[in-house]
Order: structure tokens, then C-alpha cells, then sequence
């Protein structure tokens, strides 16, 4: 995914995640494949930690995710960015990409109508010390990248527009299928002269990203860890613990 919208989620201490099932909830245990830059979704937390299964997730909304989107040279790598961004509502292909009627290189992008779902960490410490893993592959253990999701972020809405907020170029009213076909997957619509709106399927719930806390063994007891904390002499910073900061995940299910 772009550059852009991985900062934006990152600065509010997501992971950026394409997921290949909805529904998902939190707590889930993933591994973090780095050399091919895949995680693999062990599932529900509740099936190597039973006690997990009495976690009920707190629900509520989050605000708009806004991010701007500037290509200096071709529009190919703004349909990239926008396939990208798709993915984060559920639409995994989209046939045919034509932003020639925008008359712009530079975008403007919103989620909307993003809610999220989360496990307070505090009711998570007390109960990861007790994780089975037996019959789990011993990498998954020792190489320290086994990790809780303990809150999604889930979105409905993409809003596309261009950067200077004009209307488009071209008229696309009643042919926006000309332009933008999803192949079934979804609905795009134009909401105004200036604004497309993509929309998931109705009814499903797609993931677009992901709050978690890295798994470690420490004297023979799991430690969990939803921040990375780092110490340069007195001074010490903390940042959330993210499994790959620089790229959208995919994950093999």
C-alpha cells in the first residue's frame, strides 16, 4: 500500500491489514512470516488460552482516516494506491481502474464509518502466562514474533476525491461503471461532482487494520507486550508494537 496511508494508520498505532475472511474479532493470535511479509492467523485466542473465551470486546467509532495521495509521474501508481486502499473495505480486485476522468495525479482519500472492536490489554496480562502451545511450530516461539490482535479497525466506506477538492474533469454521472468496475464486489457510486464512494458488500465486516501485543517468553512465562520500549541512557520511549511498520500485511488463513 502507499507510503501514505501506511503512516496514517501507523501514527495511530495500527498494522495495516488485507484479511481474506469478515467477521474477524478480537483476541486472535497471529505469527509474522518477515521473509515473506505474511502473517499467518492462528485464530481465536480463546482456542490455545480457554480463558480468553470470557473476553467480551468493547465496540465504539473511530473518526474519519484521511490521508492525501500525490503521483508525480503516472496514474498507474494511484490506482495501485487506491487498489491498495480497497482491499481495506473488503474489495480484494477491482477489473478496471480508469482515474483519467479525474484530470488530477493528486487524491484525496477517506474512510469512513469506521468502527473498531478491542480487548482492554490490562485483562490480557493476566491470563497470557497460561497460552498452550503444544503442537505449535517451535519458529513460532522462539523467533518473537507471535502476537496478539487485541483490537480491529473495521471500515465501510472509501471516499475518493481530488486533492484540490475540484470537481472532476469529466462527467461521469450514470456511467461511473465505465471508469470504476469492482467486478460485483461492492458498489462505487458518485456522491457528488467532486467525491466517488466505494462501499463493501452489505453485511460483512472487513478488517482493515490491527492493534497488537508481542508474545515473549521470559524465564520460562509468557510476557505479553502491546509497546515496544526503547532506552538511549536516562531517556525512554515507548511506541506501540507493530509487526511490520512499513507495509499492509496479507495474511494466509
Amino acid at each position: 500500500m502507499a507510503d501514505a496511508l501506511v503512516r496514517t494508520l501507523y501514527g495511530m498505532g495500527y498494522q495495516p491489514v488485507f484479511l481474506p475472511r469478515s467477521g474477524v474479532q478480537p483476541p486472535e493470535l497471529y505469527h509474522y512470516l518477515r521473509d515473506q511479509r505474511r502473517l499467518v492467523r492462528i485464530g481465536s485466542l480463546a482456542g490455545t488460552l480457554p480463558a480468553a473465551a470470557a473476553l467480551v470486546p468493547s465496540e465504539g467509532t473511530l473518526g474519519d482516516i484521511n490521508t492525501q495521495y500525490t503521483s508525480e509521474k503516472k496514474l498507474d501508481a494511484a490506482v495501485s494506491f487506491l487498489e491498495s486502499a480497497l482491499k481495506c473495505i473488503g474489495i480484494d480486485a477491482a477489473p478496471k481502474i480508469d482515474l483519467g476522468f479525474a484530470g488530477s495525479r493528486n487524491f484525496a482519500f477517506a474512510f469512513t464509518g469506521v468502527t473498531y472492536r478491542s480487548i482492554d490489554p490490562a485483562q490480557l496480562y493476566p491470563l497470557v502466562d497460561s497460552l498452550n502451545t503444544k503442537g505449535m511450530p517451535k519458529e513460532y516461539i522462539e523467533d518473537g514474533r507471535l502476537h496478539i490482535a487485541y483490537e480491529y479497525a473495521y471500515a465501510t466506506e472509501l471516499l475518493m476525491s481530488r486533492g484540490d477538492r475540484l470537481a472532476f474533469h469529466a462527467d461521469i454521472q450514470g456511467k461511473v461503471g465505465s471508469f470504476l468496475d469492482l467486478g460485483g464486489k461492492g458498489s462505487v457510486s458518485l456522491a457528488s461532482t467532486t467525491t466517488v464512494s466505494f462501499k463493501g458488500d452489505p453485511g460483512t465486516r472487513a478488517a482493515s487494520a490491527y492493534k497488537a501485543g508481542q508474545l515473549v517468553k521470559e524465564r520460562g512465562h509468557w510476557v505479553f507486550y502491546p509497546e515496544e520500549v526503547m532506552r538511549s541512557g536516562l531517556v525512554e520511549t515507548r511506541k506501540p508494537y507493530v509487526a511490520q511498520p512499513a507495509v499492509v500485511l496479507s495474511v494466509l488463513d
